[in-house]
Order: structure tokens, then C-alpha cells, then sequence
């Protein structure tokens, strides 16, 4: 979490320099030539931040004088640089979105409360990305990580636009002054040793609106939904081994999309899903969806459209346990649930009015698999228990909901490990950390409500299912779990990627 202290305002960072901004989207000034990959990565693609900058540390220096009978003593600029940092102490406080900062006063982050912060800047923002399983090992914990990870460019120019393979390694714990003796040792001694980033990139037809990776370490695919209407499949198991195999060599068939779904049109679109056995859902903007199913080598495409939403589709997500079964919300303000069965391509359930505004994204619990949690334009998220969607009236009723954030939500996920875990990121630049299973008696609502004032002295509302606020990143756009490192997220944004792990989870 952020915080915030007197200092003297500074300069941009060098980071903000080296976004591109998104324009041109949707041009149809598009090469004609064959998708090709750059084997050896794109040196302009991006790179990590480093957060020493390269100082070098002086080592502390005891200044020494002699009394008069030629004593040496320490001198007390111990004691004053004490004294100063307890002053410092005082007047830095927990900032929290809203909170208006005085003259000079700046945000800093807190390396405390983070086991794991990395930056890493882009060339051209990124809307959406999705790891990579991989076979280092599930539940692993031990610094430093390693992640692997497919996205999708948004570049100024259609053409320009790629498909990024990425390997972040080199991921250390964060140093900082509160840790303990023994962590520091460890870890001390990594402080030169910056992230890795390794890049493989594709060139792709359109800007990349999202990014879906079917998650199977035996034969992982990519999908990538372009502004152009079509969706691309890519078989990108040869592709990843190039990283840990030097010299591997990439066959001509696997730097193309394998197969590439034309069912929507000229209609471009944000839904997707995988299924676990290789059947991907998409939702266009003009409310349609369709089904592709992978046959052998190769995928057939439906052409009879699943029918119900009024608006457009804004996202998908497959039941984790009822395998024909799959959940979409749409602009037109609801949820629904389907059956791929159903001969009609008509929906099974339905939540009308289920948020206010546009619902943006839906994450099903993988669980307490009848939870869903839904996120809407104006700000607000929601949990709903589908065994009981409405009340005695017929109201759709959600099972919990939260206005925290000021602007719309544009990711939410549940924690693949914790079940009452939920992450969410919004437009208002924030990523949030919520355990709904905190639940406060009436003496413990009493101190938490004490406890969130201000420095003017007035009270906070923040919600006791509020784990942990991220900033520093502006534009979020999209965020995942890692799916085998317990507590590790990243996070897209139009100023790049954060890769991070807090305390909290």
C-alpha cells in the first residue's frame, strides 16, 4: 500500500516516458504478408524497472572526536538521525484513495507490505494478457520466480500490432528496512541482480482486445480476439520451450495462428473462455456467441450463434464443474447462465438487472463453485450464490456487494487457492484484495471504525473485507492469479505490468 510523506514534488518518471499511446485502433492499414515471429525477441518490446537504480551504497560512516584526556568517543549523529527518523515516523501516514495530499507531499510506496514488486514498461500498452502453466512445480513459494506469460498489443498502427511470448525469471524478494535479519541475509546479496525479461514476439492482424491461454502444460494454446472480428488460435508449446531450449529451432507452421474462427464477422469482441477440453467460447459486441470445438489437430467453428443478450457480450466464463455449463454478462445489465446442450441456443438461467450499468467482467469461484462475482461500469462488484439469485419478490439479490472503487471495474478473479479471496482492478487506478469471509463482531466493528481515521480527524468508511489497496500503475485494464505461485498476481496497464505478491495474501 501507498504511502504518503513531505518531500519536494518530482520530476516524471521514466517509465511515463515510454508509453505509446493507443491510436489508430481498427486501421485497416494491414500488411499482406504472412504472420512471421521475430524468434529472437524485440529488444523495443520492454524491459524491467529497476528499482535501485544502480546506486551505489556508501557504507556508513561514525564520525569520532577525542574528550580532553583523549578519550574516543561517538559522536551523537546517531542520536539525531534517530530523533529524525521518529519525527519522519509521525508524519507519514497510510494514504487511501480519496485522500487529498498537501503542498509537497508525494506518494511513496511501501516495500513492507509487499514480498514480491516488480515493474516492467512496455512499447505499446497491452489490454490484455494470461499466464502460462509451466512445470516448475505447483504450490511453489521459494524466491526467486519465474512466470511465463502470453499478451497482445494495442500499438498506434494495425500493422505494428504483436503477439508477446514472455518469460519474466529472476523475480527476488522485495528488500526493504522491515524484514527480517535472516531474510535480509538472504537476500541481500540479490540486490545487483535484476529481473530477467525474455521475449518472443508474433505479428499479429488487429490490436488484441484479449488474450485467453487454454491451461495445459501439455499443449497450451493461446487465443487472441483481434479488433478486426476473427479470433486466432495458436499452438504455442513450441514456441515457449524456444525460451529453456537454446537454439531450438521453430517450425513455419507454429509461428502462423493454426486456426483462425470467422464466425463473427467483421465484429469485433472481449469474450472468451477456454474450456478444459479445448472448446472456446467468444461473445462479440453485437451480442452473439460462439462455440469452436477443437477436433484432433485442428478446431470446427459453429456458425449458429447461442441468442439471449440484447447488448454486447463483455465476458464469458466455462463452470469449473458442470462441463456444458457457461456464464456471460453483458452491456444490456444482466447475467446468464447456459447449457451448450440446449438444441434452442437459448439461456437456461437468467439475473436480470443484475448491477445499475454495464456488467464489464464475471469470475466464477473455482471453489466454492456456486459463487460468481460480477463487475459493473459504475464501480460497484457483487457476489452472487447461484442456488438462490433472487428473494421472496423475485429482486435479484446478490449474497455481497461493495462500492469501493470510483470508476468502472475492468478485471476480477478469485483467488485459485484461497476461496473467500477475491482480487479487482478499476479504472480509478487501483487494484483491491478482498477476503469476504471476514466477518466482525459488534466490539470488533467498533475498533475497526476508530482505528480508520484520518489525519483531519474524520472517519473512513473502509470496508473490513478490505485487504489491500496496489497503486502506481495508470490504466489497469486486466489481472491474474498466478495459477501455481499461491498469492502472486500481475496486473496490465497502459503504463505497463506489475508483478507482485503482498502480505496479505
Amino acid at each position: 500500500m501507498p504511502k504518503r510523506q513531505n518531500s519536494k514534488a518530482s520530476e516524471p518518471s521514466s517509465e511515463k516516458a515510454k508509453i505509446a499511446a493507443v491510436s489508430g485502433k481498427g486501421s485497416t492499414d494491414q500488411p499482406s504478408k504472412p504472420v512471421s515471429m521475430d524468434i529472437d525477441g524485440d529488444a523495443n518490446m520492454g524491459e524491467f524497472e529497476d528499482a535501485y537504480d544502480d546506486e551505489i551504497e556508501e557504507e556508513d560512516m561514525v564520525e569520532r572526536n577525542e574528550d580532553s584526556d583523549g578519550v574516543e568517543m561517538i559522536g551523537d549523529d546517531d542520536d539525531e538521525e534517530e530523533e529524525s527518523e521518529e519525527v519522519a515516523e509521525k508524519t507519514r501516514q497510510v494514504y487511501l484513495p480519496g485522500d487529498q495530499l498537501g503542498e509537497g507531499e508525494t506518494l511513496q510506496v511501501d516495500n513492507s507490505a509487499y514480498h514480491m514488486l516488480h515493474n516492467m514498461s512496455v512499447h505499446w500498452p497491452c489490454l490484455s494478457f494470461d499466464f502460462v502453466p509451466d512445470s516448475l512445480g505447483n504450490s511453489r513459494s521459494a524466491f526467486p520466480h519465474t512466470m511465463y506469460a502470453v499478451a497482445g498489443t494495442q500499438a498506434e498502427r494495425s500493422y505494428q500490432n504483436q503477439v508477446l511470448l514472455l518469460k519474466w525469471s529472476q523475480l527476488h524478494r522485495t528488500i526493504h528496512d522491515d524484514m527480517d535479519d535472516e531474510d535480509k541475509d538472504d537476500d541481500i546479496n540479490d540486490l545487483d541482480e535484476d529481473p530477467i525479461l525474455e521475449t518472443k514476439t508474433l505479428r499479429h492482424q488487429g490490436g488484441v482486445n484479449r488474450v485467453r491461454v487454454l491451461q495445459s502444460h501439455q499443449s497450451p494454446l493461446a487465443a487472441t480476439w483481434a479488433d478486426t472480428g476473427k479470433v486466432h488460435i495458436w499452438d504455442i508449446k513450441q514456441l515457449m520451450n524456444t525460451f529453456d531450449t537454446p537454439g531450438a529451432q521453430v517450425p513455419t507452421s507454429a509461428q502462423q495462428p493454426m486456426f483462425t474462427v470467422a464466425s463473427h464477422g467483421r465484429t469485433e469482441g472481449y469474450a472468451m473462455d477456454w474450456n478444459a477440453d479445448g472448446r472456446l467460447l467468444t461473445g462479440d459486441c453485437n451480442s452473439q456467441i460462439y462455440l469452436t470445438t477443437r477436433r484432433n489437430d485442428s478446431f470446427v467453428a459453429d456458425r449458429t450463434a447461442f441468442k439471449g443478450h440484447t447488448a454486447s457480450v463483455e465476458d464469458i466464463q466455462w463452470s469449473p464443474e458442470e462441463a456444458s455449463v457457461f456464464a456471460t454478462c453483458s452491456v444490456d445489465q444482466t447475467i446468464k447462465i447456459w447449457d451448450v446442450r440446449a438444441k434452442n441456443r437459448n439461456y437456461a438461467l437468467e439475473v436480470p438487472n443484475a448491477h445499475d450499468s454495464d456488467i464489464n467482467v464475471i469470475s466464477w469461484n473455482r471453489k466454492t463453485r456456486y459463487l460468481l462475482a460480477s463487475g459493473g461500469e459504475n464501480g460497484d462488484f457483487k457476489v452472487w450464490d447461484m442456488r438462490k439469485w433472487t428473494d421472496s419478490n423475485g429482486r435479484s439479490t446478490p449474497a455481497a456487494e461493495f462500492k469501493w472503487h470510483k470508476s468502472a471495474i475492468t478485471s476480477i478473479e478469485w483467488c485459485p487457492t484461497d476461496e473467500s479471496v477475491l482480487a479487482v482492478s478499476g479504472a480509478d487506478d487501483q487494484i483491491t484484495l478482498w477476503d469476504l469471509a471476514v466477518e466482525l463482531d459488534a466490539e470488533e466493528e467498533a475498533r475497526h471504525r476508530d482505528a480508520m481515521v484520518g489525519s483531519d480527524g474524520a472517519r473512513r468508511d473502509v470496508p473490513a473485507q478490505l485487504l489491500f489497496i496496489h497503486q502506481g500503475q495508470s490504466q489497469i485494464k486486466e489481472l491474474h492469479w498466478h495459477p501455481q505461485i499461491p498469492g502472486a498476481l500481475a496486473s496490465t496497464a497502459a503504463s505497463g505490468f506489475n508483478i507482485f505478491k503482498t502480505i496479505s495474501v
